[in-house]
């Protein structure tokens, strides 16, 4: 036994003689060293320095100082401090090496891209024409084994990006890996592992520059690849990023020819507030906040290249996700699913008082989008929706304000491969002090037109019927506008879209209007613009306006300061930023003529007749006027001229009318006192020569 034992223990021990001599044989430094530089400068085209390297049984191969250089040949473009290389013994036996480590500490990436465009990187595996580099032949040392890495351990990675044109970010970040990759016959490759990167600096220079700092990211996976099908299959894809995590799993398929992919997403249930953190490091968002939860269960298969043959099916799920933005509060309940080709939306919003319903489908979501999409609310406060924005950002009344120096620009034509159409029902709205009820809206979208063919709604007792075309292909954008206004309160479409002029204008007024325009610019939009629009006010008052202000004092009648209208009808022309206005208005004291022109910059050109009631008559007769208006029923006809703007009007008498009025008057009081003298039966003789003589002072 005992000799048996003595056998067996030299048996062992030889063969660990034979396998240490084996391995001093075949594993040198100088071996590795003639058999990875020149393999690697090959490869890369780059010049590669290996500095000392370690062989043991226990420790493995340890190599100090690796480097791949920069073109020049003088600059790190890789640095490795120290490289380490743990392998099993008896695999050696039979001239196979299985790493049990491979681990890397401290290496350095620097990529920098210079200020001609080009990256540090672009030359690498790139070879001269004239350039030979001689194969080593077998004798050189070239290491008769095949490879199995068990475990990879990257510590303390430096990872850095300069670039000198100011386009990308530049970046300083740092990483932990720890991987394992097995290929057993070269054609497949198997990797899991786990990594860890930190991004300590990022630097964006646009729009304008901002720091970012202390970035985290981790990733868990394990990976399928197929070297021959260039086929991937992910079996764990695990993504941390700033404590929102992100799962995936799935397939992607020929990827050299005509990538595929068969994925599936999991967005674990995540704090709204979470992910508005991590978009402002990235982003200016001022005045908003984010609450709730949002979480995505969503798979994804077709070809990448082909957007029209990829599928989703899954669900994006909102919970009380809250959006709080200047004055508006908004909350989202509800999900969006996905079903083969069409995303369906069912969605609860409530925004400040208004709750509306949201509900529609997205078919072709990948390429030429089909929208369908209809609204409910019960009650709706418009108002609320559009509050008033803070001093500092509110612009002068209809401008568009553009950067100092710049001049303002219309915007391009938008060119959206998307079709939409829906409806919009609201029981009750309220926008300011109007209120209106059974309002309801359809909306097409399609080659960049979008089209109201109509939107109705009741006010009080009266209606509204509008239609409206905007074609959006065109620069500067396009639109006309059509629809009938029935018997609704003139204060209440005064107050809410004019409220400099709030109070001052009542009545049930009726009109029609058709209008066509084009440009967003308020010098475009004045000189593009053209209308044309009748009314008709009934039972209307005009008080407190500058206009009829000016009127009382110009005749010095106070009652003249508020206007009491049994009816006023007119047309208004709109053309070369000027409305042409020619209306009637008729009140119990007096009516008039308003024709003449407005500018939409709101100056006044206009002349009228005012009839004045016997009792506003006698109020001006002491005036030098006084007795050239008055008629024979006692009734004052004023001729009038208005200028300056609606803020502050200008009256004047219209001298060159008032004066053929004058002169009229005068001529039949004279041929009246002239023709009195003769007796009845001569006067009855003369009457045709009176009224001739009148006619000529006409």
């Amino acid at each position: 036994m005992k000799k048996v034992l003595l056998i067996t223990t030299s048996v062992i021990a030889s063969v660990i003689i034979a396998f240490i001599i084996f391995i001093k044989i075949f594993i040198t430094p100088e071996r590795v060293k003639e058999y990875v530089v020149p393999v690697l400068e090959k490869s890369l085209n780059r010049k590669v320095e290996i500095g000392d390297i370690s062989i043991s049984l226990i420790r493995g191969i340890g190599i100090n100082d690796f480097a791949v250089k920069e073109a020049d040949q003088k600059a790190d473009f890789v640095r490795c401090k120290e490289f380490v290389l743990k392998f099993k013994l008896l695999p050696l036996l039979s001239k196979r090496v299985v790493i049990d480590e491979l681990r890397l500490v401290s290496p350095a990436v620097k990529i920098e891209r210079g200020p001609d465009g080009k990256f540090n990187f672009e030359d690498i595996g790139q070879k001269k024409e004239t350039e030979e580099i001689k194969e080593k032949s077998d004798e050189a040392g070239g290491l008769p084994v095949s490879l199995l890495v068990n475990n990879i351990a990257i510590n303390d990675a430096g990872f850095s990006v300069t670039d000198m044109m100011k386009e990308i970010p530049d970046i300083k970040s740092s990483a932990d890996i720890n991987i394992g990759i097995k290929s057993y016959d070269g054609s497949e490759i198997i990797t899991e592992g786990e990594i860890k990167i930190k991004a300590d600096e990022i630097i964006l220079h646009k729009p304008q520059e901002k720091i970012i700092k202390n970035i985290t990211a981790g990733l868990k996976y394990a990976i399928n690849a197929n070297l021959k099908s260039k086929d991937i299959r992910i079996d764990r894809a695990d993504l941390d990023f700033q404590d929102i995590r992100l799962s995936l799993t799935g397939k992607l398929n020929n990827l050299k020819i005509s990538p595929e992919i068969d994925i599936a997403l999991i967005l674990q249930k995540t704090q709204a507030a979470d992910i508005q953190k991590t978009a402002s490091e990235f982003a200016d968002i001022k005045n908003i906040s984010l609450s709730g939860n949002l979480a995505a269960d969503i798979k994804l298969n077709g070809e990448i290249k082909k957007p029209d043959t990829l599928k989703a099916n899954g669900t994006v799920t909102m919970e009380e996700l809250g959006i709080k933005y200047n004055e508006i509060h908004a909350l989202l309940d509800g999900n969006i699913k996905f079903s083969e080709k069409t995303m369906n939306i069912d969605v609860r919003s409530t925004v400040n008082k208004n709750i509306l319903e949201i509900k529609g489908s997205v078919r072709n979501c990948f390429k030429d989008q089909d929208i369908n999409l209809n609204v409910y609310s019960k009650q709706l406060f418009i108002d609320q929706l559009i509050p008033a924005g803070k001093p500092e950002d509110k612009a002068s009344a209809g401008s568009i304000q553009s950067a100092p120096g710049k001049t303002a620009k219309e915007p391009g034509p938008l060119d959206l491969k998307i079709t939409a159409n829906g409806e919009i029902r609201i029981d009750s709205a309220v926008y300011k002090n109007m209120t209106m009820s059974d309002f309801f809206m359809q909306f097409r979208f399609k080659d960049n037109k979008l089209e109201i063919p109509k939107l109705a709604a009741k006010a009080g007792k009266g209606t509204l019927n509008l239609n409206s075309l905007v074609d959006l292909s065109r620069p500067g954008y396009t639109y006309n506008l059509s629809g009938h206004i029935d018997s609704l309160h003139a204060d209440e479409i005064v107050n809410t879209f004019f409220p400099k002029a709030k109070d001052t204008v009542f009545g049930i007024i009726t009109f029609n209007l058709k209008m066509d325009g084009a440009g967003t610019l308020p010098e475009n939009i004045k000189r593009n613009l053209a209308a044309d629009a009748d009314f008709n006010m009934k039972d209307g008052r005009i008080t407190g306006a500058n206009i009829t202000k000016g009127l009382s004092r110009f005749l010095n009648i106070k009652e003249l300061e508020t206007i009491n209208l049994r009816q006023a009808k007119g047309a208004v022309r709109i053309r070369n930023s000027i409305a042409r206005l020619d209306s009637i208005l008729s009140a119990d004291d007096l009516s008039m003529d308003p024709k003449g022109d407005i500018g939409l910059d709101e100056t006044l050109d206009l002349a009228f007749d005012l009839k004045l009631s016997p009792r506003l008559t006698d109020k001006i007769m002491s005036s030098n006027i006084g007795e050239y208006i008055k008629s024979e029923d006692g009734r004052g006809i004023v001729p009038l001229k208005i200028s300056g703007t609606f803020k502050d009007p200008s009256y004047t008498v219209d001298v060159k009318k008032a004066g053929k009025r004058a002169v009229k008057k005068a001529a039949d009081k004279y041929l009246d006192k002239l023709f009195d003298k003769k007796d009845e039966e001569k006067k009855k003789e003369l009457e045709p020569v009176k009224d001739l003589l009148k006619g000529i002072f006409k």
